[in-house]
């Protein structure tokens, strides 16, 4: 190797070296002035209980009384939400033309979860931040902030090809408001929707933090797999935090009707219109029995004409007279 081939790969190696040497400053600079993580995130806790974790839907279901209970980091406040997935609904708007009510509107609403439930041990304003309610959705303004709300909806239920929302129109402000106070009320009504501050019970103990919480389940909520998370709360931000899954399932003859519904959906509708028919038929039966029964009922009984009163006649004196005796 001559001293010119020497110098030049010399070089060349003295310029990785150098190259090795940038880079590693470069990353020891950055993980000297790298900003300190100093809000960390929530901490997972123990799962809360569900009692029941299971909640079977049978012909005679009315509801439920759902107890979640669990233990949080000591001296906190406790959140609890249930949320169910989202979905796209429909609705009619109805509104006055004249004298009469009609549909003026289809209004599509999409992202929206079809169950919302939140309980707390406190108002949450005063449990947590703005931005804390935001980040975990803990509230309705939070959850609305995420549903998107279009009008003059063309979309078809049917056709699963058409693009949902292609041909739906954004309504302007205010009409959006209009339908998004709409929308919240009647979740409200079909208790769908619910927020409740100091529902949460509390028991605080040096360790840890105790809480409790029963309720009515809403009968009107489908069949599926509900999200239960708990929030643990203190200083305005949310330290810690659990998740469970509440499962609603459809028993008996309504799980029956729903499986024979999608496995043979021709027998399904055989069997509809048979019992429709036959119920025609008992109701026409009985509707004929009663009838019956009540004219029946009246015959008999009923007051018959009174006969009009006879005249008074005037006390007719007897007389009888006596033959003349013959003498002979």
């Amino acid at each position: 190797m001559t001293a010119h081939q020497f110098g030049v790969a010399l070089a060349k190696r003295c310029e990785k070296i150098k190259t090795l040497l940038l880079a590693v400053a470069l990353g020891a600079l950055l993980v000297v002035f790298a900003p300190a993580d100093t809000a960390p995130g929530p901490v997972k806790m123990p799962p809360p209980k569900l009692i029941p974790s299971t909640i079977p839907m049978g012909a005679f279901y009315n509801g439920a009384r759902l107890r979640i209970e669990g233990v949080a980091p000591a001296g906190s406040g406790v959140v609890i939400v249930i949320e169910g997935s989202e979905r796209d609904e429909f609705f009619n708007r109805k509104g006055r033309v004249g004298p009469i009510w009609l549909t003026v509107d289809r209004i599509h609403v999409k992202h929206a979860p079809s169950v919302y439930l939140r309980f707390s041990s406190a108002a949450v304003t005063t449990l947590l931040g703005g931005s804390e309610v935001e980040e975990h959705q803990l509230d309705e303004a939070a959850i609305m902030s995420r549903i998107r709300m279009l009008c003059r909806c063309k979309c078809s239920l049917t056709d699963r090809s058409q693009q949902m929302g292609t041909h739906d129109i954004v309504p302007d402000p205010a009409y959006s408001r209009l339908l998004y106070a709409d929308f919240l009320r009647l979740k409200h009504q079909e208790g769908t929707y619910r927020a409740q501050a100091g529902a949460v019970a509390l028991t605080q103990a040096a360790s840890a933090t105790r809480y409790a919480v029963d309720f009515e389940w809403p009968r009107k909520i489908p069949p599926g797999r509900y999200r239960v998370s708990v929030c643990a709360c203190r200083e305005h931000k949310v330290i810690a935090q659990s998740t469970a899954t509440l499962q609603l399932t459809e028993v008996g003859f309504p799980a029956y009707v729903a499986q024979l519904a999608f496995a043979r959906p021709w027998i399904y509708g055989i069997g509809a219109v048979l019992v429709a028919v036959l119920a025609g038929f008992l109701t026409d039966l009985l509707t004929n029995g009663l009838r019956r029964k009540r004219k029946a009922r009246i015959q008999p009984g009923s007051p018959q004409p009174e006969a009009a009163p006879a005249a008074q006649q005037e006390p007719v004196e007897e007389t009888h007279e006596s033959e003349p005796a013959h003498r002979g």
